[in-house]
Parts: structure tokens; sequence; C-alpha cells
């Protein structure tokens, strides 16, 4: 039995953690660099009432481009609100513009991953209108958060290296027996999480057991794959440039990257099965002052034409399951969050590593270093 999300009913989800009064974690991947001002004019608005602007504080780089194309730049010409680009969204400066009062930006791309470090009194409720969209699985959406896509970290090879072998899971990523080569895994450098869940998936925990993260079976795991794991990754083009120069032969990747290289011609394969889905999603930081115009953009973005028409030109996952049915068929199986992928998936869980992140870094680095 699944939800409409696709998850099996025993797995582990955002809807069982908020039951527990928390959710989600995990680190966005570094997407790009500092955004990009796309207009500077406009009026202000105090309080958001009739504004005609908003400021998005994203990530930059190549989804910020598709964002604007298919989001930014049709809601200006339907609504006549103007979209102005800026970023990137750290927690620190989010804290410090409401600490200080001096709100800058109207909607932060981030999710649970931004909003549970810096404390939810930071950010504004949403309106109840966002909270029961049609096609968004409840477990996609909180208070403090719209789910707008989603991600993935799948277990990927190189298959002129590997030549017909397939990996069918992470058991088989720590096989170095019957699967000979190097590997790479995320590491803990800058703040990123190193993957535990998938050292716990390759010793045989279920998918729905993974949190809370055993860390003594977790690293015990990573030591035994440290003598082949040349270099673990930190920014999500490493894993994709040591295995299209054969430096590994199997890597954690994200699944976008996956694709996009296997468009280039790399000879790239990769597996849902045991994938990390990852949440991307608006918010409104408190005291924002464009707050109504953040809202309807955001409202805007999750409509299902949107989501089509945007993800079918930037891999990753409509958050609306409403959009699949719009897009290309074959493009809409290589989704994330396509039923059939998700369900052999498991959420990361925010509240868990909110509470542990620094304690695992800190872990992490004096094993990395040893």
């Amino acid at each position: 039995m699944t939800n409409t999300a696709g998850f099996p009913s025993g797995a582990l989800s955002r809807r069982d953690l908020l039951r527990r009064g928390a959710v989600l974690a995990g680190g966005l991947a570094a997407l790009g660099g500092a955004g990009t001002l796309l207009s500077a004019c406009g009026s202000g608005g105090g309080g958001g009432g009739g504004s005609k602007r908003v400021v998005v504080a994203d990530w930059g780089g190549a989804l910020q481009e598709a964002e604007k194309k298919h989001i930014f730049d049709p809601f200006s010409k339907e609504t006549g609100i103007e979209v102005v680009i800026a970023g990137p969204p750290t927690t620190a400066k989010i804290k410090a513009m409401v600490d200080t009062g001096n709100v800058e930006w109207d909607l932060i791309a981030g999710g649970p991953s931004t909003v549970l470090p810096v404390g939810r009194d930071y950010f504004e409720d949403l309106p109840d209108r966002l909270r029961t969209i049609p096609g968004i699985d409840p477990s996609y959406v909180d208070p403090k958060w719209l789910t707008y896509y989603l991600f993935s970290v799948v277990l990927a090879w190189n298959t002129k290296a590997l030549g017909s072998a397939k990996l069918a899971g992470w058991q088989d990523m720590w096989d170095v027996g019957k699967f000979p080569g190097k590997r790479t895994l995320r590491g803990a450098d800058q703040g990123v999480p190193p993957d535990l869940e998938f050292a716990l998936l390759s010793d045989g925990v279920p998918r729905d057991k993974v949190y809370p993260v055993d860390l003594d079976r977790a690293f015990g795991r990573l030591q035994q794959l440290k003598p082949n794991v040349p270099q673990w990754w930190t920014a999500g083009s490493q894993p994709g440039q040591m295995l299209v120069s054969g430096q590994v032969v199997a890597a954690s990747m994200f699944s976008g990257r996956v694709d996009a290289l296997r468009k280039e011609g790399a000879p790239l394969d990769f597996t849902w099965n045991g994938g990390m889905l990852q949440l991307a999603s608006w918010s409104v930081p408190r005291g924002a002052p464009n707050k109504e115009a953040a809202f309807k953009l955001a409202e805007y973005s999750v409509r299902p034409e949107v989501q089509a028409a945007v993800w079918s030109n930037y891999n990753n996952g409509p958050a609306n399951s409403k959009a699949l049915d719009l897009m290309d068929k074959n493009l809409a199986l290589s989704m994330p969050s396509y039923p059939a992928n998700a369900e052999v998936q498991f959420l990361n869980d925010a509240a868990w590593w909110g509470k542990n992140r620094e304690a695992v870094l800190k872990r992490f680095q004096q094993f990395a270093a040893t």
C-alpha cells in the first residue's frame, strides 16, 4: 500500500515526522552561484498588501535560468508583479534579516533544511489555500513551506567500466569483489552531510528504519569501504566527473546530473532503488515586505502546466503529480517523483539532521583524516 506520493505506507515519510513535531533535513545540494538581478525597479508595498514586486532568494545556475524562463517571467506577464532575484538564501542571512527587522527577501528557495536550522518563528505561516493544493501530497506541505520540486541522490555507475553488470542497490556498492573498482560517496566538507543513510542500507537496514541513524553502524560500514574511496565528494558536479574520467566506477549522485551526462553521451546508468528523495520548497521570511505577492508566486509555481513546463526543461521531479500527465511520457518516467520511482526511495529526515548535523560533521572529518 502506498500513499499518494508513491511511498510505501511503512516507510518513513514527512507526514510521520510532522506528527512528531519536526520534519525533513539534509542539505540541499549546491545548485549554483549567487543570484542574478532580473529587475531592480518596482514599488514596495509594506506588508505585501498590493505589492507589484516580489524578491526571490534563489541559488543561481541553470536551475535558476529554467525557473526564470518558465516560472518568474510568465508570472510577471500574467500578474504584473515584477520578480527580482537575489540570494543565495543562506540561513545566516535569513536570521540576520529577521532579527534586525530589515527583511529584503520575500520568497526563499529552500525548504525544511532551511527552515528548521533557523527556526520556525523566522517564517510566515502559509495561507490555507497553499496547504491543500490538488495534486500535491500533504506530506510535501508544512505551515512554513510549500514544496515545488523534488530531487534525488541515487546510486550511479560507469557502464563502460562494469560492462553489462548492473548494481541493484547499496549492498552492491559495497561489494568490491563482485563489482571491482573505486567508489565515491558524499563527504562532509562545508556543511554537506555525508551519506550515512546509504551505508546503513548497504548493511541491510530497511528504508523505513534508516532513522534515527545508528552512527556506529554507519561509520563502521564507511570504514569498510574507505580503502576503495579515493575522494569523498562535496560538490554536485564531482561524482559525475569522477565517473566519466574513470577515477571511480560507482558513486552516489544527483539523478538530474546522471540524466544530463547521459544526454551528452556519458556511459552511465543508475538505479532508483534506495535513492534519497529531498524536497525543495518555498518559504516566506517573517516580516517580508511583499508577502502576499510571494504567496501568489509560490501558488503559481505549482500549477500543473507551469510545473510541466519548468521540469520538462530541468530534470527535477514536479511536486504536483498532475504535471506528470502533461509531460512527455518517457520524460515523466525519468522524474524522481514519478510514483514508481518514488516508492522505492526514502525521504531525507531533516528533523534528525537538524539535531545531529554538527556532531556528525565533526565525527566524519575525524574519520576522513585518519
